[in-house]
């Protein structure tokens, strides 16, 4: 997998789970605490999403590239989300870095999770 398109699929992941956890809290209503409910369900399910996609290229060592490009993801995630905290939505950066960002660990987890599943011949009779 080269760079370009895992940058790609990154933004890409970024940009789903942020219009996903915007549109399900706004439904309801917003509030800090909705969204620390709905963005870690959007990061589990986006970066299954993407991992499957990202690791079903790889032809071998999928563990440790899973783990790079989890961990590639969540870097770029919060170098974003620092960006968009910077020069569109001003928040405190205390409250994002102690609420938010580290709901960003699922990348490199289930990513890695993603890696070692893919290590595995599996026949289904």
């Amino acid at each position: 997998m080269n760079f370009y398109e895992t940058t790609f699929y990154g933004l890409l992941s970024y940009c789903f789970v942020y219009i996903s956890s915007i549109l399900t809290t706004n439904i309801f209503h917003f509030s800090l605490k909705f969204y620390n409910i709905y963005m870690p369900i959007w990061i589990i399910f986006w970066a299954f999403v993407f991992g499957i996609i990202c690791i079903r290229t790889l032809n071998d060592n999928e563990i440790y590239h899973g783990f790079i490009v989890g961990l590639y993801f969540a870097v770029l995630s919060i170098i974003l989300d620092i960006l968009y905290i910077l020069f569109i939505h001003y928040i405190d950066i205390s409250t994002y870095l102690t609420r938010i960002s580290y709901f960003y660990i699922f990348y490199p987890i289930i990513m890695t999770g993603l890696g070692y599943l893919a290590n595995f011949e599996v026949q289904l009779k």
